[in-house]
């Protein structure tokens, strides 16, 4: 970037005398189209790789301009009934008005045909792998015909808008740096670069005319405050002004702030130009103006909800806090803001990787710093000599809207439910300018010739982010699976695949399973499986189906409850005979039993999407089952047990199997029908086969007398999957016959083998005895 050398320092101490934004020769017009050219691209790619009602809110945005389209008064909202357009329908009108008459000889009558909600979708939780699209059908590819011209007439009317807004955006640079030509093209391509910008200009959303609106108010602002004090201020300037205002109002409700930010500009220029009466002259041009266009929208929100902005019946609607935000609750609406500043897609869940996010943070500090320290030292030096400089008043007023958007941000936060980076956008160039000035005083550094293609890193790193969106997160997001290949065979699935071929309600094949990696699972931990799908038939119904894991004790410790595709590919849209992979990470929500390893099974199920009944399961030769149990999944428990209450024990069993402690009553009633003894087991090196524990009650003449055989867990994890060191600690509940006379009772305990011939193994202590390939834990007192 060259700067002149009066003011190579710093942009901020740009020396302007004249009010220059207009573009005045080729050389400043051409990288202007570029850049507009450029953003014209990316926003024509995303409101086509961007499935219809795919971004947050256009679906409602989309039917408030289609119920106005179709001749219908402006709604009147109420929390029982607020019609397909729900909280949308309390927004100011103007844009659904203008994208009403756009759309309104266009035949809209299929709307609910291509709105279907996925009852599964993922909403505002980019960290969940799957259900990305909120409409089920997004895999379509539809037609620009009736309702879905409508959507992107709706798109490419937001974008214009936009176009608009960043042409405002350069003006008002311009004014503020007169003197480099530059820096507002880089500001211009910054912005333009932004991938939430391109985005939200590509979706059917009211953001996009307030975006326009707010820029050009600003924009005739710092027109007013570039120009020399001599040369006076008409009142038809002041009726634009008003004009504008007006526009912002009607809107969305952030273009209320621009009136009291026009009211200090006001005064300010009454007091440069020493004109006391300039406040008094300006009110009525620009008051009427504003009471015309917007005054009786807010009527009429008073008239019918008893309250001025209608932000009470908003909230009603669409939900409230009921209380302040926590810290913690605080941070991370902030981390929310942040990534939907610069590009968080879909209805908050498709998220860019988290390295652009921690990169583009640390840009924004370290740009905040840089400006901070400059105008520290722009102060020492000039003090308030520089309010005299028409362009540092430009700084100011831009410094002011970007101060008071943010404010509003927060205090929306203290009883809104979620904040987004959007509603700062009708700042977005105040904040463009002050990124881009905070890069340059850490830039102004370096010679001269790095400047600039170290600036260019910024535009240039958002616009590949913009494409890896377009290219990679926009079609897993929303495609449709392929399949393996035209009419595919089991033989041809990848080589550790299963063959499974489980028939679901004869129309469904499940024709093989990649099941998870053979390791232990930890809570929090994602199991990968891949499930590779047939149609049998033409499937007229959607059928959503679960893959569950299910422990052996038939808890359930994690879930997945989608349509395939996880969420983008319906039964609907399967073609007969074709094999698709749908691949899957199931999440391990909780460990059940933390007294051992667990062995559990993942399950799969397809099942009515009206009553929910699951649907007829068979394999392929007719045989009927009750679930289709496709893997199996070792799960480590979060603590191993330990020995706080019990006796500790050295009992060992043929150097594979440990005794680690025990515990049982010294004495029972016998009137008590049970007695429970608790054995903890450590393995020692890894068992080959399963085993079986017993737990014997003999008498005083060696007589058995009572017992109980079960699996050392309890006959939640088989010995044959332990690992040395693994735990289990289980309860072994006796029952005491109730003919066997009062006394004392002696306890012994072993391990056999489940195989032919149940061979005990060879027992070992020195603090217990050992008989008969058991050990003696101790003696229980029945009865006095």
């Amino acid at each position: 970037m060259r700067i002149p050398s009066s003011a190579r320092a710093n942009p901020l101490s740009f020396n302007a005398t004249r009010s220059h934004w207009r573009l005045s020769t080729w050389a400043e017009r051409l990288p202007v189209a570029a850049i507009l050219l450029l953003f014209l691209i990316f926003g024509l790619w995303y409101s086509l790789a961007v499935p219809p009602f795919e971004t947050p809110d256009e679906i409602h945005h989309y039917a408030f301009a289609r119920h106005l389209s179709q001749g219908n008064g402006l709604p009147v909202q109420t929390v029982e009934s607020s019609g397909p357009w729900e909280h949308e329908g309390t927004q100011a009108p103007l844009y659904y008005f203008v994208l009403g008459r756009l759309t309104a000889g266009i035949d809209q009558s299929d709307f609910d045909t291509v709105n279907g909600i996925n009852p599964h979708a993922n909403l505002g939780d980019p960290l969940y792998a799957g259900n990305k699209n909120y409409i089920l059908h997004s895999a379509v590819d539809r037609p620009l015909t009736g309702t879905i011209l409508a959507v992107h007439i709706g798109r490419w009317f937001s974008l214009a808008l936009m176009i608009g807004a960043l042409l405002l955006i350069y003006a008002t640079t311009r004014l503020a740096f007169p003197h480099s030509q530059t820096f507002p093209l880089l500001v211009l391509l910054t912005v333009a670069a932004i991938p939430q910008i391109q985005f939200i200009s590509a979706t059917v959303s009211n953001d996009n005319m307030v975006i326009l609106w707010s820029s050009a108010g600003i924009f005739w602002l710092a027109r007013l405050l570039a120009r020399e004090e001599k040369i006076p201020i008409r009142w038809h300037e002041w009726g634009v002004l008003g004009v504008i205002l007006g526009l912002a109002a009607l809107s969305k409700l952030p273009g209320l702030g621009l009136i009291p930010l026009t009211g200090l500009v006001v005064l300010g220029l009454g007091w440069l130009r020493r004109d006391r009466w300039l406040p008094v002259r300006a009110l009525i041009p620009m008051a009427r103006p504003v009471l015309l266009v917007a005054g009786w929208w807010y009527g009429r929100n008073y008239l019918l909800y008893g309250e001025w902005l209608g932000v009470d019946q908003l909230l009603s609607i669409n939900g409230q806090r009921t209380a302040l935000p926590t810290l913690a609750q605080w941070w991370g609406e902030l981390r929310g803001v942040r990534y939907s500043f610069w590009g968080l897609f879909g209805w908050f869940s498709i998220l860019m990787p988290n390295f652009i996010y921690t990169l583009l943070d640390g840009i924004s500090i370290l740009a905040l710093l840089g400006v901070i320290i400059s105008q520290i030292g722009e102060w020492r030096r000039d003090g308030w000599a520089r309010i005299h400089r028409p362009e540092i008043r430009v700084h100011w007023l831009l410094l002011a809207w970007a101060g008071m958007l943010t404010a509003l941000l927060f205090y929306w936060l203290t009883f809104a439910t979620s904040g987004q980076g959007r509603l700062l956008f009708p700042a977005i160039g105040a904040f463009g300018v002050f990124l881009c000035l905070g890069i340059h005083a850490w830039l102004r550094f370096l010679p001269q010739r790095w400047r600039l293609p170290l600036y260019l890193l910024l535009p240039a790193g958002l616009l590949a982010a913009s494409l890896y969106s377009l290219l990679v997160l926009m079609p897993v997001s929303y495609g449709a699976l392929r399949p393996i290949q035209p009419t595919a065979a089991v033989g041809t699935l990848p080589a550790q695949a299963e063959e499974k071929s489980l028939i679901f309600g004869d129309q469904i094949e499940l024709v093989a399973v990649d099941a998870p990696a053979a390791r232990r699972y930890g809570v929090g931990d994602l199991i990968e499986v891949t499930l590779y799908w047939r149609a049998l038939t033409e499937i007229a119904t959607d059928y959503p189906f679960f893959l569950q894991l299910i422990s052996l004790d038939h808890d359930t410790l994690g879930n997945i409850t989608t349509h395939p595709g996880w969420g983008r590919f319906p039964t609907t849209l399967w073609k007969t005979g074709e094999i698709y992979a749908d691949y899957y990470q199931l999440r391990v929500d909780r460990v059940a039993d933390n007294r051992s390893p667990l062995l559990s099974t993942l399950t799969v199920g397809f099942f009515e999407p009206t009553s929910g009944d699951r649907l007829p399961l068979r394999t392929a030769d007719g045989q009927i089952l009750e679930s289709a149990e496709v893997a199996t999944v070792e799960i480590q428990p979060t603590t191993m047990p330990d020995l706080p209450s019990l006796t500790a024990s050295d009992a060992n069993f043929g150097e594979i199997i440990d005794l680690k402690g025990f515990s049982f009553p010294a004495s029972i009633n016998e009137t008590e029908s049970d007695l429970a003894v608790t054995l903890l087991w450590e393995a020692v090196n890894a068992p080959a086969v399963d085993y079986t524990a017993f737990v014997h009650l003999v008498d005083a003449n060696g007589a058995q007398v009572g017992g109980y055989d079960q699996s050392p867990a309890q006959g939640r994890f088989p010995t044959s999957r332990w690992q040395p060191g693994d735990r289990s600690l289980s309860t072994f509940p006796l029952s005491i016959p109730t003919e066997l006379p009062a006394g004392s009772y002696e306890i012994w305990v072993g391990l056999y083998a489940d195989q032919e011939g149940y061979a005990r193994l060879p027992a070992a202590s020195t603090r217990h005895p050992v008989q008969d390939e058991r050990v003696f834990l101790g003696v229980i007192q029945l009865g006095d």
